[in-house]
Formats: C-alpha cells, sequence, structure tokens
C-alpha cells in the first residue's frame, strides 16, 4: 500500500540507502529517532523539575520545541531517500514540525496554549492513525512493535489533553516525559526486530 518504487521516475532520483553507504538504513534512523525522543522526554522531565528557573533562558526555553522540528524535517528527509515509505514519513513529519512549531510560538508568548494544543493533540493522533494504517507489514515482531507505536502516540495524545488542564503539573509533565520515554524504547525494539528478522 505504501510501495511508491514504481513512482521513482516521477519523485525524481533521490539516493537510497542501497545507493550510498553513509545514508542510514531503516532500523539505523529507528535508532536516531528513539535517541531524540529520549532526550525529549529528559527535556521535558528537566523543565518541569526545574521550574520556571529553566523558561528564564531563551535558548533553554526553545530547545524542546527546536529539537522536535529538528526530528520532524528528520522524517521528511528520510521520506525522501527511503523508497518503500515516502507517504507515511512524511505524514509522520509535517506533524512533528507542526507541533514543534506551535509549542515555540507558545513559549514565546504568541500563541495560546489552548491552540498549541489544538495543533498538537491532532498531530500526535495523526501520526499514531497514520502508524497504524501504513506501518502494519512484515514479521510479525515488527507488526507488533508498529501497533504498539501507534497505540503509544495515541496515549501521547490523550497525556497531552490530560496536561492542558494544568500545564505547570509535575507529575502530568512527568507522564508526558515517561510517555515519550516509552515511545523511544519503542522505536529501538522496532529497529532490533527489523535487523535481526
Amino acid at each position: 500500500m505504501s510501495d511508491f518504487s514504481a513512482l521513482q521516475p516521477f519523485l525524481l532520483h533521490l539516493p537510497t540507502p542501497d545507493d550510498l553507504p553513509w545514508i542510514p538504513r531503516p532500523a539505523e534512523s529507528h535508532h536516531v529517532f528513539g535517541a531524540g525522543l529520549l532526550f525529549i522526554a529528559a527535556l521535558i522531565g528537566i523543565e518541569a523539575l526545574a521550574g520556571e528557573v529553566w523558561h528564564r533562558n531563551m535558548v533553554r526555553r526553545m530547545l524542546f520545541p527546536g529539537i522536535l522540528v529538528f526530528l520532524g524535517w528528520g522524517m521528511v528527509l528520510v521520506a525522501f531517500i527511503e523508497p518503500a515509505a515516502r507517504l507515511v514519513h512524511v505524514t509522520m513529519g509535517l506533524p512533528m514540525i507542526a507541533g514543534g512549531w506551535a509549542e515555540g510560538r507558545y513559549r514565546l508568548g504568541e500563541l495560546d496554549r489552548k491552540f498549541a494544543d489544538a495543533l498538537v493533540i491532532p498531530a500526535l493522533a495523526l501520526a499514531s492513525v497514520d502508524t497504524l494504517g501504513f506501518h502494519t507489514a512484515g514479521p510479525t515482531p515488527v507488526i507488533v512493535s508498529h501497533v504498539g507505536l501507534g497505540v503509544l502516540v495515541l496515549g501521547l495524545a490523550g497525556i497531552r489533553l490530560y496536561q492542558s488542564g494544568q500545564p505547570s503539573s509535575l507529575p502530568r509533565s512527568l507522564l508526558m516525559s515517561a510517555g515519550i520515554a516509552v515511545i523511544a524504547l519503542d522505536l529501538w525494539i522496532d529497529a532490533f526486530f527489523q535487523t535481526t528478522l
């Protein structure tokens, strides 16, 4: 369903991991994105524990949204170099970019938290539906890890909705951090299955 290799002439010829050895394979990119998500989880936890002191410095305040936008563009880049799953990676990368942008605007005081959540929560739900709709093929352990990933991301959308009731709540922020860390772990498990099967 998401195999666009027949459309390669129309999508321009972009190098794939088969063409250039320094381009990461899918499992390797899952390691990178898992590490990025674990870093985001740590940042959310540190921000919550530090409180308002963290947000006094502009660089620290914008670190989380900046990394989220960076990872979103990374997903779009993966769409260009992974011919078998272009659509799924673009439709997961763009919501990450939009979510990072909205979170950044909220942190700069240019967007109300409710409007930021109106972008972030549907973006998470879209990424979940996208994962469940397009990433459920392959060996059984890979399917299970992708279904787990979709369910976890949908749960993360619910956690963000729960957190929006009290954005400064330490337990709610730490729950969000833990949810992102579990998603990172699922990506690493998925990468393990992709390399061993």
